[in-house]
Parts: C-alpha cells; structure tokens; sequence
C-alpha cells in the first residue's frame, strides 16, 4: 500500500515507513491511500480488524537511547542516521507491529498466528544471524563468535537511508530486549538518494523506479558488457553520502576516460608492460644509495597513504577513493618525470631502481583499492 505521508506529506510514502523523511508510520495513517498488492492496481484498501504482535518500543526506549547515545558517537555514525534516529526517539516510540497477514514469509510459530507471517523488516534483520549460522553449519555454535562476541567483532552496516530505522531502532531494539550479549552495531553508513538522468519536462533528477523501468539495475549493468571495476568505480566516487546524487550517462563515460583510463589504468599500464618487455616481468633489486627523487615520492605517498587509511576509518567512502586516486596521480607524475623507457639505454641501473619503485607503489596502490575494485586488484596481483 502507497499514499501521501501525513507527516511530510510525501506523495509516495509506504504503508510502514515514508521514504521522504523517514518515519516510520501505519498503513491505516496514509492519505488518499492505493493499493500495491500487484502491478497496476489503484484501489482503495479496506480497513479490516486483525489480531497481530507487537514489539513494544516505548518499554525498551531508555536502553535504546543509551545505547543510541554512545555507539553514534564512538561508531561515527552517518550524519543522516544519527538525524532520523534522534528525531524518532525525540518524538516518542510506540508499539510497532512485527506480523503481516501474507501467504509469503516467515510463519509465525504459534498456533494462534499460524495463519500470519513476520513483518519482512522485522525478520530480515534477525536473517543476517541465521544466515551466518546456516553458512557455518546448523549444528554447531561457531556463528556465536560473530554474533555474540561483542569484544571481539566489530559490525558495519551500509545502506540507504530509507532502512536506517530498522537497523539503529526497531533491530537493535529486539536486540536489547533479550538480554543477551549480542554483537551490536558499531557504525551505520547510510546514503541519501541515488537518482537518474534529468527530466526533461520538469529539469529535474527522475527517482530509480524497477516498475517505472526509470534507471538502470543488476541486470541491465552486466548486459552492457562493460567491466565491473568501472561501475563500482563510478558508483563509489558518485555515491550520495552528504546529499542526493544523479547517475548520468555522460558523467559515466567522462570518468572512465578521464580519471580510470588516463589516470590509473595509465599508471598500471606502463608500469607493467614496461617491467614485461625491459626486466622479463622480474622486479629489479633498488641498488645504490636512495635517490632524493625517489625518497621525496615516498614520502608524498606515505602522506596520502596516512590521509586514506584515517578516511576509512571514518568510513568516508567516497573521500577515500579520491584520496587514492590521488595517489595514483602522484604515481603517474613520478614515472613521467623519471621517464625509464628513457633510461633504458642511458642509465639502465636508474632505470631499475625507478621501476623497483614504481612497482612496489603499484602493489600499494593495488591494496588500497581491493575494497573499491577487487577485480581490478586482483588483475594487478597477477
């Protein structure tokens, strides 16, 4: 069910959550509401009785929001999370409804509610503990060293802003509420909103929509047969962490040409070939005394290198990509003013040692971007 939020009012907010500011809200409480039960129907729904589960939140409320308190400040949640999360705990929780009359789902295992499922957002969570134990083995406890081992693991969770309550409130709350030493979330990334093209009716950015068929999915990326690493590149580097973002076809074209292809793959290219055609693919040995060129390269790099590992652990995804891709700019500057295809001949010794340390910045290089673009590290290891 769809209609327009009562509280923001949203002209397409859920019949559990608005995606326009983020609260949580019953069915019942939409205006003007549709059905959504399947494709192209508009009806109005009718209100029925039902008898359901619910989880009380307002009991729970002062754990919560003393863990809210210190895991958003120690965890360096997102600013975004941290928002809606305090204004929904400002405003008051209330009892939330965990069950949902559908024939899909997970069933309720109680006779009196046989008949229901558990709400999807209620029960998916708990799913990444179940999961982990199915994966490891049903008949043993080891998935207890992930999800009840506090001390010892550290949880992230990224997702879009739209799943934050489920995930700083209504999962974490069932958490609590057992009593048990659970891992809890340490820190949440969430974005804002990824959208598509420009209308050219209204100039501005349209939504992704799968039943629109507006955007581009899973499916339709792997059917244009360009490289993985290129759109998580893109998608990375344009990813809405502070603000919404456009996915636009000319800025994707852009990026792969300018900053992947004329910057990094570049960079990954000469030095590799090079060290193919003039060392037999072996690594030279670094002979002699350090040269001040190289030794002003390796201190500009362990300084990016220092920034990158300081913006992760902040988990300032895309900034840490930039800074990386920096590094790849002070890379390729280093092997165009050094110029070893030049030195070959002239200096074969120089020659070596620039490429024994364009390698090894390479290898650097490679490591810093694994989380970004696996595939294309795993190129470079090979």
């Amino acid at each position: 069910m769809a209609g327009e939020c009562p509280m923001c009012h949203f002209p397409d907010a859920k019949g559990d959550q608005c995606d326009g500011c983020g609260k949580l809200i019953n069915a019942i409480e939409l205006i003007n509401p549709k059905c959504r039960a399947k494709a192209g129907c508009t009806a109005t729904p009718e209100v029925r009785s039902s008898k359901h589960i619910f989880i009380d939140l307002a009991k729970i409320t002062p754990d919560l929001e003393r863990w809210v308190k210190k895991q958003s400040a120690d965890g360096k949640w997102s600013y975004n999370a941290t928002f809606f999360t305090n204004n929904l705990l400002k405003e008051g929780l209330h009892g939330r409804c965990i069950t949902r009359d559908l024939k899909w789902g997970t069933k309720i295992p109680l006779e009196e509610y046989k008949d229901k499922v558990f709400y999807v957002w209620f029960d998916a969570p708990i799913g990444y503990i179940s999961i982990t134990g199915n994966y490891l083995g049903a008949k043993t406890d080891d998935w207890k060293k992930w999800w009840m081992n506090p001390d010892e693991v550290e949880l992230y969770q990224f997702m879009g802003k739209d799943n934050t309550t489920f995930h700083t409130v209504i999962f974490p709350s069932s958490l609590i509420g057992t009593k048990e030493p659970w891992t809890m979330m340490k820190t949440i990334s969430t974005t804002e909103f990824l959208n598509y093209e420009i209308d050219e009716k209204t100039g501005k950015p349209k939504k992704f929509s799968k039943s629109r068929n507006t955007g581009i999915f899973g499916d339709d990326a792997k059917n244009t047969g360009i490289p993985c690493e290129v759109w998580r590149y893109y998608l990375l580097a344009n990813r809405p962490e502070q603000q919404d973002t456009v996915f636009l076809w000319k800025d994707f074209v852009a990026k792969n040409n300018n900053e992947l292809l004329a910057n990094l793959g570049n960079f990954t290219n000469r030095v590799l070939k090079f060290l193919s055609s003039s060392f037999e693919g072996k690594v030279p040995a670094y002979e002699g005394a350090k040269d001040a060129k190289d030794a002003a390269f390796y201190k500009a790099i362990y300084e990016k290198f220092l920034e990158f590992v300081d913006l992760m652990e902040q988990v300032k995804i895309k900034d840490s990509l930039r800074t990386a891709m920096a590094m790849s700019s002070l890379c390729n500057t280093y092997l165009q003013d050094n110029e070893p295809w030049k030195l070959a001949k002239s200096d074969p010794k120089r020659c070596g040692n620039v490429m024994n340390v364009g390698v090894q910045a390479l290898h650097l290089l490679a490591a810093m971007l694994e989380p970004f673009m696996p595939s294309y590290s795993a190129k470079v290891y090979q």
